[in-house]
Formats: structure tokens, sequence, C-alpha cells
């Protein structure tokens, strides 16, 4: 989803209990990188099946992105 959409569908309150839920520790972040604005990793992998082969898989429990309005780069 594009960044102006997250920006309009999700709320902090509702984002940062579902990462509760889920044991993860949000550092920051903007709304435009929240995990429901990504596409579902089990069917990208899927679509890639001829190209990649799953060696394993990462569960995230910290997660430090840039504070909304920055680039990562600055």
């Amino acid at each position: 989803m594009s960044r102006t959409r997250a920006l309009e569908t999700f709320e902090w309150e509702k984002v940062n209990r579902v990462l509760k839920e889920r044991g993860v520790r949000l550092i920051s972040a903007g709304l435009d990188e929240v995990p429901g604005v990504y596409k579902d990793i089990h069917e990208v992998m899927a679509a890639q099946s001829d190209l990649v082969e799953v060696l394993g898989r990462f569960d995230p429990r910290l997660v430090k992105m840039a504070p909304h309005g920055e680039r990562p780069e600055d």
C-alpha cells in the first residue's frame, strides 16, 4: 500500500496494541512502515518459489525504523 494510504488507514493506538500483543517492541517508525502496509511474506515467497528456496524464518521482536517525516539516511 502507498505511504499516503497507510497514513489514512492506520491509527497508532491500534497498531501499538497489535504489536504489543505480538511481543514486538517498536522503537520508532511512521505509520507508513507498520506491518499491515507490507505484502504477506508467505504469498510473496510462494509466488517466487521457482526462484528461491526458503532456508529459514525470521520473526522480529525489535523494530527500529526512521521516525515519521525523517529519511533513514538523515
